[in-house]
């Protein structure tokens, strides 16, 4: 089984709007520090400050520049799924697809990332970090929901330890009665293992 393009760029569209966020914000900073330059009145320093604008500028030209190439790319992944979904399925699916991939991703997640020990004077806490769950939530950060007309698979990345797999593997069932309670009008089969992919595949009733 084969990603659709909706599985394959929907963490890489997530990934560009949190990085093209950041650069914004970036920007703003540089501009910002850029402004408080000018308000200084030091003649023993004009020269440095002027030095200091140019390159603070050129650093946010720079920055403007990645991240409207970014935005372009992110356009251009968006509108061929859309265009894509407007040819042979339906936009609102692609709507409902994203929907679905958060729900299914919350759904998912093992909150208790972490534990704290005592140590042997009773005076110090530890925070220790749970491994497995680590693990099994990074896997399941990929998964996704693509819905269409007539068919509908999730994709879930198998984590690579065991201990993880076997957290996984026990949440199959409930894994596959919360994706049916969402989608009622589809009909679903028993979970299929390709190699490190996992995949609940629906067909409309």
């Amino acid at each position: 089984m084969k990603k659709s393009f909706f599985q394959k760029t929907y963490n890489l569209n997530i990934n560009l709007i949190l990085l093209i966020s950041l650069l914004l914000l970036l920007k703003f900073a540089f501009l910002f520090l850029e402004n408080q330059f000018e308000n200084i009145e030091i003649e023993s320093l004009k020269n440095s400050i002027s030095f200091v604008q140019e390159k603070l500028n050129f650093v946010a030209h720079f920055i403007q520049s990645l991240t409207l190439t970014l935005i372009s790319i992110l356009m251009l992944l968006i509108c061929t799924e859309l265009f894509q979904r407007l040819t042979k399925d339906s936009i609102l699916n692609y709507f409902k697809s994203i929907y679905q991939t958060i729900r299914l991703r919350q759904f998912l997640k093992q909150d208790e990332m972490s534990e704290s020990i005592i140590s042997i004077d009773n005076q110090t806490t530890i925070t220790k970090f749970n491994p497995i769950l680590k693990n099994f939530n990074y896997a399941i950060s990929s998964c996704t929901v693509d819905i269409r007309q007539d068919s509908l698979s999730v994709f879930i990345k198998y984590p690579k330890t065991q201990q993880a797999q076997k957290l996984l593997r026990d949440m199959e069932d409930h894994i596959k009665e919360e994706i049916s309670s969402q989608n009622p009008n589809y009909y679903f089969s028993s979970s299929i293992r390709e190699g490190s992919r996992l995949w609940f595949k629906g067909t409309r009733r």
